[in-house]
């Protein structure tokens, strides 16, 4: 009976390590998108809901500003087209909405330094003649590359009273590399935006 196991258990393995890699282009360029709640929030207990059509630029560096440009129109909007598929209504915001959701964005400039070092399992050092000589790595390459954050945050104003504060009951947070290509950016964007409420299906008024 064991022999049975261990050639089972070694076929397994074999198709395992014969798994194919995929190739670049089955590769996701899509951004990661993580959601949050406050479990103890009742989500069908709010009705109406206010967004401005403005985003905020986080920016990292101390110039944070607000984007007001067809792009952000249309990053907001996609949050509007889904919380009205889920039931809430968008009011004014002197009318007194039950939930304020508030958009910013980060983009970020990564400096990395690439030594190439493979003979680095040779200790850095290499014997030529029985003598050994201080290796040294003689260039390097610098590359850059950006990675953007989306980042949809919801706060309850219904109950801000009882609760003495503007508590956040549900937020939306993706991350990925950012291209050239400054559509495919914003799609990716949307597209993230679009995760979040599908992997939330308790968002919803009714």
């Amino acid at each position: 009976m064991k022999k049975i196991f261990y050639v089972i258990l070694l076929v397994a393995i074999g198709f395992a390590a014969c798994r194919k890699t995929p190739t670049y282009d089955d590769l996701s360029s899509d951004f990661i998108v993580s959601t949050n709640l406050d479990k103890t929030a009742s989500f069908s207990s709010y009705k109406t809901y206010y967004i401005a059509d403005t985003v905020v630029n986080l920016g990292g560096t101390g110039a944070d500003t607000l984007l007001t440009d067809a792009n952000a129109v249309k990053l907001v909007a996609s949050v509007k087209n889904n919380m009205s598929s889920r039931g809430y209504s968008l009011v004014a915001r002197n009318a007194k909405p039950d939930l304020v959701q508030r958009m910013g964005v980060v983009k970020t400039v990564n400096v990395e330094v690439y030594y190439p070092g493979w003979w680095g399992a040779y200790g850095g050092w290499y014997p030529f003649g029985g003598g050994y000589y201080p290796y040294y790595y003689p260039w390097t390459t610098v590359y850059t590359y950006n990675t953007g954050t989306v980042i949809l945050d919801t706060y309850d104003v219904k109950n801000a009273k009882a609760n003495g504060q503007y508590k956040v009951i549900w937020n939306i947070s993706s991350f990925g590399a950012l291209g050239s290509d400054i559509g495919a950016n914003l799609n990716r964007g949307i597209t993230s935006i679009n995760q979040g409420f599908a992997q939330s299906p308790y968002l919803k008024a009714n």
